[in-house]
């Protein structure tokens, strides 16, 4: 099993907000591009329009960071949920854990 190593701790709102846009990238959406695309959904230009409006609300970079972690967390959650090898066992998705 491999880890990805992310910078968690910016102390610039710039480098805090390349970091979100990083994360971003492992689900495909990058900076200046609309897609992927799903439907009329362009989830590219929506993550554009949201970063551009959390921008302009002149968020510490901790809570940029903040931004940032929660994503890496969604995203990895999800990959790791959705693992193939996962799926082809067949374990129930449908059980969550709780803390």
């Amino acid at each position: 099993m491999t880890t990805r190593e992310s910078k968690t701790i910016c102390s610039e709102p710039g480098q805090a907000w390349e970091m979100v846009w990083n994360e971003l990238r492992h689900a495909g959406i990058t900076k200046g591009y609309v897609g992927p695309v799903d439907g009329e959904i362009r989830w590219g230009e929506n993550a554009a329009v949201a970063i551009q409006r959390l921008q302009e609300s002149k968020l510490p970079s901790s809570n940029v960071n903040n931004i940032g972690l929660l994503l890496q967390a969604a995203l990895h959650g999800a990959e790791l949920f959705w693992r193939p090898e996962d799926l082809a066992v067949g374990s129930p998705k449908g059980e969550f854990v709780q803390s």
